[in-house]
This record gives C-alpha cells, sequence and structure tokens, in this order.
C-alpha cells in the first residue's frame, strides 16, 4: 500500500527508527558509502531520509542520494542493502 508521499507504508513506518539506528550506531557506513559514491568526505555526514531505492544523505547543507543496487519491498531487503554497503565501502572510512 502506498501513502500520498508515494512510498510504501512500510518504509513510512520503519524510517524513523532506521535513521535514528543508522546515524547514531553506523554512521562510518554512512560516511564510507557517502565517500565511495560521490567523492566527498564528511565525517559528519548524517543519513536523512529513505527510499525504496537508496537514502538521501545530509552533508555540508547539500543532499547527496546513495543509490542501492536494489528496490526494497520491506525492511528485511533494506537492511540486506544497508550490510551489503557497509562490506563493500568499509575501506572508504575516513
Amino acid at each position: 500500500m502506498m501513502s500520498k508521499e508515494n512510498k510504501p507504508e512500510w518504509l513510512i513506518k520503519v524510517s524513523k527508527s532506521v535513521i535514528k539506528h543508522m546515524n547514531d550506531d553506523h554512521a562510518n557506513s554512512i560516511v564510507s558509502t557517502l565517500h565511495a559514491q560521490h567523492n566527498i568526505k564528511d565525517k559528519n555526514a548524517k543519513m536523512f531520509k529513505l527510499e525504496v531505492n537508496g537514502y538521501l544523505t545530509l552533508s555540508k547543507d547539500k543532499l547527496y542520494f546513495i543509490n542501492f543496487e536494489n528496490t526494497c519491498n520491506n525492511l528485511d531487503q533494506y537492511k540486506v542493502e544497508l550490510i551489503k554497503y557497509a562490506k563493500k565501502y568499509r575501506h572508504y572510512e575516513l
């Protein structure tokens, strides 16, 4: 089911907690993925908004889209994508 934002209900329900968890406990993954995909080095980058095919990262007052290889249809698929990029881009950590 889609919301008025044109986002699936599952994504709306989990967005706040996923963003908080990632920013609090896995900030290094956000930073390394931003570095890998956009060549931006910012230790203060934060996950900002979730989309089914990635997420927006806030860095130095600008938003950058982090693109997933797959579109996610549930939270488990989203976790798989986040973990995949955390591992793939570990060597981009600052």
